[in-house]
């Protein structure tokens, strides 16, 4: 049986009802008994489960033999804790593969908020006892259009930086085919072709109807825009993000999905085609 947690998430539910389509025994795993079961197909079974609930996680993993663990977000300090849970959860139990969802950007150095985070969690898998698969995802096709482009006079300090950006729907495709073959222990998962925020808004003016234009600005006036439309630790995350986007770090391309899924990565000005038809 196959656990997914987040299964209320996109990602998740996602890859919930690609199990479902493959006839495959899959458990939908989350904290809101509601929102599961209106994001997951009727009939999926569901675990309710907490990171932060150790004992729930035992009994969302018992009968498990494999997790697809789709990582939290929050605070720093929140997800660090809940990533351990999860991990410690999964040792116990006898699950024999996880899957994570990791990010491209946990190196040392890097100004990333999360970029410890990820990389702590990945260190704690390494040394468990299960067979593991890490999903190192680039910066998500989604997170532009919804962040980046809710404006025409897009406004943001990344310079001439390059992004490789994925879509979600791809990363829920590569986390199924990581949970049911064998594959790369570690997987760089980006788009095959990178931008620049130049070429996002010319994308975008062509998909959209809308003229989009880029102009950077200094690292100080996005924060203080950040801090004044959200709550902490979005604003400190939002901007070290671009801090390390314009270091390089989101811009590297892969053709590791090709490879392994026979289809080529979404490109992202197709990416907005297929979002601007159903919106």
């Amino acid at each position: 049986m196959i656990v997914v947690t987040g299964a209320s998430g996109y990602i998740g539910s996602r890859a919930v009802s690609r199990l479902l389509d493959l006839g495959l025994p899959v458990t939908a795993m989350g904290r809101n008994a509601q929102r599961l079961r209106q994001a997951i197909p009727p009939g999926v079974p569901m675990a309710i489960a907490d990171y932060d609930d150790p004992a729930s996680l035992d009994r969302a993993f018992t009968g498990a033999t494999k997790l697809l663990f789709v990582a939290s977000d929050g605070f720093a300090i929140d997800v660090l804790r809940q990533h351990a849970n999860v991990i410690a959860a999964a040792n116990r139990s006898a699950i024999a593969h996880v899957v994570f969802t990791s990010i491209v950007d946990i190196a040392d150095g890097s100004p990333f908020y999360y970029a410890p985070i990820y990389r702590d969690a990945e260190q704690q898998l390494k040394i468990s006892r299960f067979a593991l698969s890490i999903l190192r995802c680039g910066l998500y096709s989604d997170f532009i259009l919804r962040y980046w482009l809710k404006d025409e006079q897009i406004s943001l300090p990344l310079g001439k930086a390059r992004i490789a950006p994925v879509s979600r729907d791809d990363v829920a495709a590569a986390a199924v085919h990581a949970v049911l073959h064998d594959v790369d222990p570690i997987w760089a998962l980006t788009g095959a072709q990178s931008y620049s925020m130049d070429e996002i808004a010319a994308a975008a003016s062509r998909v959209m109807d809308r003229m989009f234009t880029y102009r950077p600005c200094a690292p100080e006036d996005y924060m203080k825009r950040l801090q004044a439309e959200m709550e902490q630790p979005w604003p400190v995350a939002f901007s070290s993000l671009c801090a390390s986007i314009e270091e390089g770090r989101y811009a590297d391309t892969s053709d590791r999905f090709m490879d392994l899924m026979s289809q080529p990565q979404e490109r992202f000005e197709d990416f907005l085609k297929r979002h601007n038809s159903l919106s």
